[in-house]
């Protein structure tokens, strides 16, 4: 029994709950009173803080208010950070009053722009002082140099006085003279008069002395030149020595062999004409050459290969006949000037520089040359007796030319070949046409290399076969043209193939 009534029973329970109840209340009780306290003292802190800060924004809107008074901006919106250039704002209307009033001395505040602006003003008033001073300083000089100005005009008008009264003086003794002279001047304008009278007409009778004199010389020179055309065209009279003659003719290579030699001077690609040597001489008319020479091989001092490059099969190559070329001599420097277009091809346009390269191989230079332009190479250059040809070529009429510009350098031409013809004249120089000098010089004009795209159009040979019996040639001019597929420009992308076979591989 005794052990039964020692077990925890429902009191104890109770009891210990109690105790354990009792211990969490005081201590939450404590720890709320605790928080409270807490709470109360920060609640006091802030309160405290809150009405410092509510003083400081008191003090900082009283000094706001004191700035609008003083910069007179009393708006109430001090900066609109949306907007800081807002003329309704307090910043906004200041920067506004900054750029209006201080311009080019505006700075960044208020503060740097009247510093500015009192400098500005100070260099203003410093200037005006200086200005000032100088035109008190120039006021003074004036004064003075009118008070001296007023002293010299006094002694000029003394001066002037004296001097009109001196000059009374002087005109009444003077006028007796005067009339004595005037007297004078009329006789000797008399004289004068008439002598002006006899120069005019002893001017007027050398004039028409001299115009009919000019005259005569053309008259003259007309008649010179149309005796020298006729006996040109009747006689014919050799006017050059050969330079040699053919030794040998080679029929297999159509080739011939010349006295002429490395000892002489010969060059390869010289050109001749051969005159027949029972001709009466060489360097007449184109009609006289027989045939054309080209040196192909210097062989000895005196002895040279030249192939045929024209001959006429009415009047074959023999040995004997002679060989000459006028823009080469042995030991000499040939001059020959030329004027017109220089066209070797006949294709339309322009051989000057083949030209030159041709004279060049024979040693022989232009001492005068009427470019395609028509100005004179050298400039100033004149014939001269050392001169041994004028060459005329086609002279073009500036008459008929439409273009200004053609036209303008026609008429140049044309002058130009007139003064080279008056100078030929005067110096006894030989004049040649082009044709007859390329005759001379045994040049034949080489064919014309087929180029694919090139427009110019081509005369071809006759004398191919007709596809039918006694059927007619016809023209042979062709125009040049060429399949597109010969011409870069029109060439298009290359074609391809579909594949497809004729049909009679597909039996």
């Amino acid at each position: 029994m005794a052990a039964a009534s020692n077990k925890p029973g429902p009191v104890h329970f109770a009891l210990i709950s109690f105790v354990i109840l009792s211990v969490v209340l005081g201590i939450t009780t404590y720890m709320f009173h605790r928080e409270y306290s807490d709470r109360a003292a920060k609640i006091a802190e802030l309160e405290g803080k809150s009405s410092s800060q509510n003083q400081a924004i008191k003090k900082m809107d009283d000094e706001v208010q004191a700035l609008k008074n003083l910069t007179g901006q009393k708006f109430e919106t001090v900066l609109d950070p949306s907007n800081p250039t807002n003329p309704t704002s307090v910043s906004g209307a200041a920067k506004k009053d900054i750029n209006d009033f201080g311009q080019d001395l505006s700075g960044v505040n208020y503060a740097e722009t009247l510093q500015k602006l009192r400098e500005a003003l100070d260099a203003s008033r410093s200037d005006v002082a200086s200005k000032i001073t100088s035109v008190a300083d120039l006021q003074k000089n004036l004064k003075d140099q009118q008070s001296r100005l007023n002293s010299q005009i006094d002694l000029h008008r003394s001066a002037q006085e004296k001097s009109e009264a001196d000059k009374r003086d002087v005109i009444s003794n003077s006028n007796e003279r005067l009339t004595t002279k005037q007297k004078e001047v009329d006789r000797l304008n008399a004289e004068n008069n008439q002598s002006l009278a006899d120069l005019a007409q002893e001017r007027e009778s050398r004039t028409n002395e001299r115009k009919k004199l000019q005259k005569d010389v053309v008259d003259l020179e007309n008649r010179i030149d149309f005796m020298k055309g006729k006996i040109d065209a009747l006689e014919m009279i050799s006017f050059e020595e050969p330079d040699g003659y053919i030794r040998r003719i080679d029929t297999t290579t159509n080739s011939v062999y010349i006295d002429l030699g490395q000892a002489d001077g010969l060059k390869t690609r010289m050109t001749f004409g051969v005159y027949s040597k029972e001709g009466s001489g060489v360097g007449r008319g184109a009609e006289d050459v027989k045939a054309r020479i080209e040196v192909t091989q210097l062989i000895d001092a005196h002895l040279a290969v030249a192939r045929v490059i024209q001959s006429d099969l009415t009047r074959p190559i023999v040995p004997g006949d002679l060989i000459y070329t006028p823009i080469w001599s042995p030991g000499l420097i040939e001059k020959i000037s030329i004027v017109g277009p220089i066209d070797l091809d006949n294709d339309g346009r322009s051989d000057r520089e083949e030209f030159r390269r041709m004279l060049a191989v024979s040693g022989c230079i232009l001492d005068n040359e009427i470019n395609d332009e028509g100005e004179r190479i050298p400039a100033g250059g004149k014939i001269t007796v050392q001169t041994k040809f004028l060459v005329v070529s086609d002279i073009p009429d500036a008459s008929q030319i439409v273009g200004v510009k053609e036209k303008e350098i026609a008429a140049k031409i044309g002058k130009q070949n007139k003064d080279l013809l008056s100078e030929a004249r005067v110096n006894g120089v030989r004049v040649v046409k082009f044709t007859d000098f390329l005759a001379h010089i045994g040049y034949l004009s080489k064919r014309r290399l087929f180029r694919p795209g090139d427009l110019r159009p081509y005369t071809l040979k006759a004398g191919a076969a007709s596809s039918s019996s006694n059927e007619s040639i016809g023209d042979r001019t062709s125009d040049g043209k060429t399949s597109d597929l010969f011409d870069k420009k029109k060439k298009s992308a290359p074609q391809s193939s579909d594949g497809t076979t004729s049909k009679l591989f597909g039996k």
